[in-house]
């Protein structure tokens, strides 16, 4: 798995557990679903990105993943505090099964924007400072002895290919 993609994976795991214990948390205080789920998927979202440390783009993907993975997260979490007794167990008459599908639908599109919302947040604000890559100062009539890796701009000596600071591939 690529170190991006691991990247992407451990910040969106960070934000799903934030998301969904959040989210039990501050139902379990009695804020109402739509609420609780919101202010749990943007946190969630801002923390993915805030471990994440990437672009704006990688930051609301991993808001918006943790966001949606969240909704699951927290049911599973308010299962277990419905049976340890931390939260009340709902009482009154069950809802059709067509409105709880239309309610799920709902939080998750909810989820999803508070997530990416969150993540775009913290991701504009903490994003990696990108320094110019270093051009090689050629005079003409004369053969450059160092050369700059493609990745990460580091000064390679002539003939280098592999980077021995990113380990990339030198053309």
């Amino acid at each position: 798995m690529p170190a991006k993609n691991r990247d992407l994976f451990a910040a969106a795991l960070a934000g799903v557990v934030v998301t969904g214990v959040l989210t039990a948390l501050l139902e379990a205080a009695g804020l109402t679903p739509p609420v609780s789920d919101g202010v749990g998927a943007f946190v969630g979202g801002a923390v993915a990105a805030y471990v994440l440390y990437g672009k704006l783009g990688q930051a609301a993907a991993a808001g918006a993943l943790s966001g949606v993975l969240g909704t699951p997260f927290y049911l599973g979490v308010s299962e277990i505090l419905y049976i340890f007794g931390v939260i009340a167990t709902p009482s009154g008459p069950t809802p059709p099964m067509s409105e709880l599908q239309v309610a799920v639908v709902i939080i998750l599109g909810i989820d999803l924007l508070f997530g990416i919302f969150g993540g775009t947040v913290v991701g504009g604000i903490r994003r990696p400072h990108e320094e110019p890559i270093p051009q090689p100062q050629v005079t003409p009539g004369t053969i450059a002895q160092t050369k700059y890796c493609v990745q990460c701009g580091a000064q390679l000596p002539f003939g280098t290919v592999i980077c021995p600071h990113c380990n990339a591939r030198q053309p």
